[in-house]
């Protein structure tokens, strides 16, 4: 489904805590967000809200061990976010850099995880709130497997959590970390596999 900007920012919220601008989520399902996990860590559920006005009441995470048939996707993503940060993302829960958020209330345009891998040259476009503000960049996929991608933009903080769509705006990874010159993102097959988890236990 492609979105309009306008749609588009209806779609993607900024995540906030009692000062300010933490992060970015993206409407997965009615009454349900995603975003990085880091971005809420450590946050209390009755702290964080999105948009302007919609509390966030319960967050849901999902083991390594429950990403039935890509484990090991899973904890190649869990080892690189740890070797890149130096420790700075808590990978000491037993999981990837992704959480749910259950949001009463919320309604909007949803963006749906493509089943695809992402491909070395392919453009995405990354909407989402660094430093607090709306901003939607753009750059070429510059390296990739099954468990993450890099895509070529530094995006600051407060992007972290954003949803990194093609070209049809479908979900095509989650943004966990800027790194030198390259934005990585959780790549579709652990989102994909993290929502078929999670959403009918959330919703």
């Amino acid at each position: 489904m492609r979105l309009s900007p306008r749609p588009l920012r209806r779609a993607v919220l900024p995540v906030r805590n009692p000062h300010g601008v933490i992060g970015t989520a993206t409407v997965v399902a009615p009454g349900l967000a995603l975003t990085a996990l880091h971005v809420i860590t450590p946050e209390r559920p009755g702290s964080l809200s999105l948009g302007s006005n919609y509390p966030v009441v319960a967050v849901e995470t999902l083991p390594v061990a429950e990403y039935h048939g890509v484990q090991e996707h899973a904890h190649r993503s869990q080892r690189r976010a740890q070797r890149l940060v130096g420790g700075d993302i808590d990978v000491a829960l037993g999981t990837v850099d992704l959480v749910l958020l259950a949001v009463p209330g919320l309604h909007g345009p949803v963006l749906s995880p493509r089943a695809t891998p992402v491909e070395v040259g392919e453009h995405l476009v990354v909407p989402g709130y660094p430093g607090g503000h709306w901003c939607v960049s753009q750059g070429p996929v510059t390296g990739a497997d099954e468990a993450d991608f890099a895509v070529q933009m530094l995006l600051g903080p407060g992007a972290s959590g954003a949803p990194a769509l093609d070209r049809d705006h479908r979900l095509a990874g989650v943004v966990t970390l800027d790194h030198e010159a390259a934005t990585v993102c959780i790549g579709p097959v652990l989102v994909s596999t993290f929502l078929q988890q999670l959403q009918a236990v959330v919703g």
